[in-house]
């Protein structure tokens, strides 16, 4: 059965979930341990590594202001407005926020502009293609 029958009647919601899965990203979910995900927003980059793909966590720091140094995080998906709004599990997506669980609460980033694995570039940013 195709997206498009599945999402059929879910109006709002099944649009947001096929724009989603249309739009250029990488479900983190599939990376190994040591993998890094560099991840550019409108305002800041972070950096990614994959620590416990069994737990889910990953070795979080930032350019910016949330992370000033190495922490222990949970990448938890995607969405476009932020909390309280569906999140694409796991999924970096280009336009999107990124939201991660950190000691003392969530960071929601502002939008993705651009992504790398291993230092390979999977979503351009901005001015790059």
């Amino acid at each position: 059965m195709s997206n498009s029958i599945e999402l059929a009647g879910l109006g709002e919601i099944g649009e947001l979930v096929a724009r989603a899965e249309a739009a250029g990203g990488v479900d983190t979910r599939t990376l190994k341990a040591g993998d890094t995900l560099d991840i550019l927003t409108c305002y800041s980059r972070y950096t990614l590594r994959r620590a416990h793909p069994d737990r889910g966590t990953w070795i979080a720091n930032s350019d910016g202001k949330f992370i000033t140094s190495e922490s222990e995080a949970r990448l938890l998906g995607a969405t476009l407005s932020g909390r309280g709004t569906l999140l694409k599990l796991g999924w970096v997506l280009l336009g999107y926020k990124v939201v991660l669980a950190v000691p003392g609460g969530e960071i929601v980033t502002s939008r993705v502009q651009g992504v790398s694995i291993n230092g390979m570039p999977l979503i351009p940013a901005k001015g790059t293609h």
